[in-house]
């Protein structure tokens, strides 16, 4: 039963990635221009889901884990958190495309981190996919041109390294991870909140029906269900193998911003959007061929 861990991770992961593509279209359906007030909504109402399933369904409570902060997940709260305010920074500052390749290192990130400072090997098939995927990183950024914002990039490689962090220290928590995502994205909000002061309550006034319509949408489902799904398969695949899901992004969510807000993605992004999305689902391939081999060695 526990060889069946790493095909039902990748599954699980896959999943969080398919939704959490949608979250750039959401973000610009929502039309907010200060984007720390767009990290100040998501995170309250992400956190709102959370506690909400804690308190209603006690049986998900040993998968969600504690909504609030502990000792034991301080770090990846952290991590949360500084991911959160950063990504909807890059995505609002800068091109939707560019961010989200830059932010596609994560797993590559993941890996040699895990390695360098924690001594875990990661698995050959993991990396090959880590590698594949950032060739069609490269593919993707060789077509666009130039003058792209330099603090929205900053921003993206800020979340692609806190993101690699966040599953790392993931992985050491004990019990339930799944609400580790919305916690460090309201641990944001109350820091944003603090630091604005007047100025956000002045700005949350301004906003209309539709924009908090859109936010709730964001925060209240597709963020929380994406990385809840994200965060609870590093409970049977490596951190670094967690960090490949976020590559479907890169690759899905261009096609999502051409059919629903007619932005067309250039034949590049095409390129290597597919080759991100083949590496991706080549390796969970490989993890099931493996389950398959150790059943059949069991059996005999």
């Amino acid at each position: 039963m526990k060889q069946t861990k790493p095909l039902n991770g990748s599954l699980i992961g896959i999943l969080g990635g398919v939704i959490l593509s949608f979250d750039s279209v959401f973000i610009r359906l929502m039309g907010i221009q200060d984007s720390w007030t767009i990290v100040m909504l998501r995170g309250f109402f992400m956190w709102a889901v959370c506690l909400l399933v804690w308190a209603l369904g006690r049986r998900s409570r040993s998968t969600l884990g504690k909504p609030w902060l502990t000792r034991e997940n301080a770090l990846p709260t952290l991590f949360f958190a500084i991911a959160s305010a950063c990504f909807v920074n890059a995505l609002n500052r800068g091109n939707v495309a560019t961010v989200l390749v830059i932010i596609s290192s994560t797993p590559f990130v993941s890996a040699l981190i895990s390695r360098l400072f924690f001594q875990v090997k990661c698995d050959r098939s993991v990396m090959v996919a880590a590698l594949a995927g950032i060739a069609g990183v490269v593919i993707v950024m060789s077509g666009r041109s130039a003058g792209d914002s330099a603090v929205a990039n900053l921003y993206a490689l800020a979340t692609a390294v806190s993101m690699a962090l966040a599953f790392i220290f993931t992985a050491r928590v004990e019990g339930g991870t799944l609400a580790l995502p919305s916690l460090g994205a309201v641990v944001a909000s109350v820091a944003i909140l603090l630091w604005s002061g007047e100025d956000m309550f002045t700005t949350l006034r301004e906003l209309s029906l539709a924009q908090y319509g859109w936010s709730l949408a964001e925060g209240m489902l597709v963020m929380p269900l994406a990385m809840g799904l994200i965060t609870l398969s590093t409970r049977y695949v490596s951190p670094a193998n967690a960090g490949l899901f976020l590559l479907l992004e890169t690759a899905l969510a261009p096609l999502w911003m051409a059919i629903f807000l007619a932005e067309m993605p250039t034949l590049h992004a095409v390129a290597g959007g597919a080759i991100i999305v083949v590496a991706v689902i080549s390796q969970t391939l490989y993890a099931r061929r493996q389950v398959s081999s150790a059943r059949y060695a069991d059996a005999g």
